[in-house]
């Protein structure tokens, strides 16, 4: 019977042991993002979209540099990023207002914002102290919460903080059941299936790169090759071999003794790309993220501009924004507005956040619109004109007017304070 283990030995060498040694383990979600590549591409694009562009608080022109003081756009893509990984992310307000962190942020004493401190949902659980009033909405809802902190080269440690000094960022949706975290806000990864799909698609290249590894075959049929081995001679068969498959290396020309054979045997890639292609668009579809955006790749087909691929991303990415973000930002902007320099001061208590458009129109885009809406401005005072012609009086036409915020008018004030915000929120 032929020895197996000298037949492999023999024949592949050590790079057979190698081969055996090396396993595919698995490594979880957090490793793979800090890998980097396309793991942390899928968790980054959306959030790092979202604030690209930045964001303008229209009825208070003092807040853009607090925002900016306090790096609150980056702060809200980190908590954003953390929840796409995790489950949920956690703003820390750090502030001078004469209170500890463990008890009720004092906004009519706030002296000023010191810093946003973000938080994965990992590092954030709730306490039994809860509210117990029936009569409140906040009721059976955690009013105090212990943050694990795990600075780099710093022993862990963790600290309490009470929830009106913490703003979420939730997760995905996730059944209140199947909930078991105990923080109302925290929900499901985003990433979790589509790291699966990154598995697989890296598999697949593996794969891949071992079919053009192996595209062209050597066959040594050798005389005597079982009895040499039988014979314990495999380091002579191994030698024997690398002399052949080195002087092809080297002149893409072999000898062999006359009684021996080599053949080059070539397999087909064939139908690979397509495979991997395939890989692809399965991840795409995990995350809602192009394929694109992914991999760098042009829009396919005929007269393909990947103009709706685009639009489909940047319409996801503003409707989680409104749902992830909006509401902390709001949170804060009203916090910002609260603070002891900027309270009680001659800026009106209408304000609004606008955030740009995602894509960035044309020259010739921007020239179409500004036309658009001319003509459309030109229409709405044509009807006006000819309402007031049929009895509408000038008051009531510059009450609409002010309404619609045209030539300049603003709608009268009518919202209540940002300290009254800030608490309600």
């Amino acid at each position: 019977m032929i020895n197996q283990d000298g037949y492999l030995t023999a024949v592949m060498g050590h790079g057979f042991r190698a081969l055996a040694e090396r396993g595919l383990q698995a490594i979880d979600d957090m490793e793979m993002y800090a890998d980097g590549g396309l793991a942390a591409r899928v968790v980054d694009i959306i959030p790092d979209a979202a604030v690209s562009r930045g964001v303008e608080i229209h009825g208070d022109d003092r807040v853009q540099g607090e925002l900016d003081r306090l790096k609150v756009l980056p702060a809200l893509a980190d908590a954003w990023r953390w929840a796409r990984l995790t489950g949920g992310g956690a703003i820390v307000i750090l502030s001078k207002d004469g209170r500890a962190l463990r008890e009720p942020l004092n906004v009519s004493g706030l002296d000023e914002l010191l810093e946003l401190k973000i938080f994965a949902l990992d590092d954030v659980s709730a306490t039994d102290q809860r509210y117990s009033d029936p009569n409140l909405p906040n009721f059976g809802m955690p009013e105090l919460y212990r943050v694990r902190t795990q600075a780099p080269g710093a022993v862990a440690a963790e600290f309490f903080v009470h929830e009106s000094r913490l703003i979420e960022v939730p997760g995905d949706p996730l059944p209140a059941k199947l909930n078991r975290t105990g923080i109302p806000w925290a929900g499901r990864p985003a990433v979790s299936t589509a790291y699966r799909a990154i598995r697989r698609y890296r598999a697949g290249l593996r794969w891949s790169l071992n079919l053009l590894e192996k595209q062209q075959q050597a066959v040594h049929k050798m005389k005597g090759l079982a009895e040499a081995i039988e014979n314990q001679m495999e380091e002579v068969v191994r030698k024997r071999v690398e002399m052949v498959d080195a002087a092809r290396n080297a002149m893409n020309g072999v000898a062999v003794d006359s009684e021996d054979d080599y053949t080059v045997l070539s397999s087909s890639l064939g139908g690979v790309r397509d495979v991997i292609a395939e890989f692809q668009i399965a991840l795409s579809a995990e995350t809602g993220i192009p394929v694109t955006l992914l991999f760098g790749r042009s829009a396919a087909g005929m007269n393909s501009t990947g103009d709706g691929d685009l639009e489909g991303f940047y319409n996801g990415v503003a409707m989680g924004r409104a749902v992830k973000i909006q509401p902390a930002l709001e949170r804060i902007v009203s916090l910002i507005r609260a603070q002891r320099a900027l309270r009680g001061a001659s800026q009106g208590e209408d304000w609004s956040i606008v955030w740009p458009a995602l894509k960035q129109m044309t020259a010739k885009e921007e020239a179409e619109v500004d036309k658009t809406r001319a003509e459309a401005r030109a229409r709405l005072m044509d009807g006006l004109s000819a309402a007031v012609d049929n009895g509408l009086s000038q008051n009531e036409a510059r009450d609409f007017m002010k309404q619609e915020a045209m030539y300049g008018l603003t709608p009268d004030s009518a919202g209540q304070s940002a300290a009254q915000y800030a608490t309600q929120t």
